[in-house]
């Protein structure tokens, strides 16, 4: 598919209008690139789920809290006051 559109002015950016047949949903990140030749591409950004990796998944945030000696609490050591 080919289509012209016009780069315009809009506050201090400039935009450039995507037609609604190319079926781009709103609130898209894209990443944009100039080539060498001029052309401008915009690529959709994929994020990648950090807790959909196996690791992360079978991972024990309970037993980690217990174990992990940074995430204890820590006693007063000055004229703190917890109430």
């Amino acid at each position: 598919m080919s289509k012209i559109v016009t780069l315009r002015k809009a506050g201090n950016s400039r935009v450039l209008t995507v037609p609604t047949d190319l079926d781009a949903n709103i609130g898209t990140k894209y990443e944009v690139q100039v080539l060498d030749n001029g052309n401008v591409v915009f690529t959709p950004v994929t994020h990648k789920n950090i807790f959909d990796d196996p690791e992360w998944k079978n991972y024990d945030y309970q037993k980690d809290l217990e174990e992990n000696p940074e995430l204890q609490p820590l006693n007063p050591v000055g004229k703190e006051r917890f109430e």
